[in-house]
């Protein structure tokens, strides 16, 4: 670990400046935020020097440290004069760089964020000639919203929160705190056989494996008080469209009915393959009843895992050079916590696996019993104590 006083150190010569468009809209083009756009608003360039190298940097496997990376600043207090991405260029003293992107959930989820980002790199290239992204139009704008439907259950994977008022970020009732780690590529395959045994590897993807083993541990080191209900946030294999922006994850719900403390992991892991339930439209009808007054979250509304092993974070380009590696994570996170799953493929195993970045998210209370189960089920080592 490096100390606070090591911190401010790190990152010097900062330089800040702002960017306005270089293409406004007509004056009868609107963009009315749809219901999934508000549901997602919750959770901004900036230029620095670092002291050390990227391979020192990576050395230190403290994924706290990547706050020194990225720009934050809440959203508000008007969405049409508050910026919504904000881009943090950082040189290193090898001569490397890192690009840390703040990007407000209002312009679009995570893969179109990855989508954006690689389609820029082509774009610089002169691999891509069309002009900038587009963001989803509602089917029905926020005035034209239809009744509620008969019978229609309400989504248990939206919060309510108290109104957040000019700056769009919710309070916690207890301080989070957010840690990674690696599972290289031996370790998918162990820790999926392990659950399923040679035969029905092939069976089950891994997500919900993992999420599975994931959802017991932190059952575990929440001493009695196990999460009963998770969400599960993943791609739409149809979206995003090529030059469009959306909040188009497919949101779903799953309960367990019995202890998950106690469960066999391959009845976890296909209760969330086969009982997910799909939220999506109950979130938009909810929010868009309202007209956008009140304010809600997704992300840590209840323990929520999200699937981001089909995001292609690696497919930027610059100069010829590809990044070493990718780091993502959530702002506005609820109290239930989050559970994000990245690939790494800088890691990969001859029988086809590729390791895997578990970000995580939760009360700081309950972050070392987490620890502690993790390394008991084989999925942090001792090098991953401290990231």
């Amino acid at each position: 670990m490096v100390s606070c006083k090591e911190d401010q150190n790190l990152v010097y010569d900062i330089k800040l400046s702002s960017a306005g468009p270089g293409r406004i809209t007509g004056s009868d083009v609107i963009h009315e935020p749809n219901g999934m756009d508000l549901a997602m608003k919750l959770p901004y360039l900036k230029e620095a020097r670092c002291s050390k190298t990227v391979d020192e940097w990576l050395e230190t496997r403290d994924c706290s440290l990547d706050n020194l990376l990225i720009y934050h600043s809440p959203i508000g207090p008007e969405l049409f004069f508050s910026p919504s991405l904000y881009m943090q260029v950082t040189k290193f003293k090898c001569g490397g760089m890192s690009m840390g992107i703040s990007w407000a959930h209002i312009i679009g989820d995570v893969y179109s964020a990855s989508e954006c980002l690689n389609s820029w790199g082509q774009f610089l290239a002169g691999l891509k000639s069309y002009g900038p992204f587009k963001l989803t139009k509602s089917p029905t704008g926020l005035e034209d919203s239809k009744s509620p439907s008969v019978g229609t259950q309400e989504p248990v994977s939206l919060k309510q929160v108290d109104p957040v008022g000019d700056l769009w970020v919710t309070a916690n009732n207890c301080k989070m705190e957010t840690f990674s780690f690696h599972l290289s590529a031996s370790q998918v395959s162990q820790l999926h056989s392990r659950i399923w045994g040679p035969s029905g590897i092939a069976k089950i993807p891994f997500f919900e494996s993992l999420c599975a083993i994931m959802w017991q541990c932190i059952a575990k080191a929440k001493d009695g008080l196990e999460p009963k209900v998770v969400t599960l946030c993943k791609k739409d294999p149809n979206n995003p469209k090529g030059g469009i922006l959306s909040n188009s994850q497919i949101i779903s719900s799953v309960k367990a009915d019995s202890s998950v403390v106690d469960a066999d992991l391959k009845e976890l892991a296909t209760l969330l393959v086969d009982q997910a339930t799909e939220e999506n439209s109950q979130i938009e009808e909810v929010v868009e009843k309202d007209n956008g007054v009140f304010d809600y979250v997704v992300y840590g509304a209840n323990l929520t895992f999200v699937d981001l092993e089909e995001t292609n974070f690696y497919g930027l380009e610059w100069n010829g050079h590809k990044p070493e590696a990718v780091h993502y994570s959530i702002q506005g996170v609820g109290d239930e916590g989050a559970v994000m799953v990245l690939p790494w493929p800088k890691d990969s195993g001859t029988d086809g696996n590729i390791g895997r970045i578990v970000v995580v998210t939760l009360p700081e209370n309950e972050v070392v019993k987490l620890r502690f189960e993790l390394r008991k089920n084989g999925l942090m080592l001792e090098d991953d104590i401290d990231s």
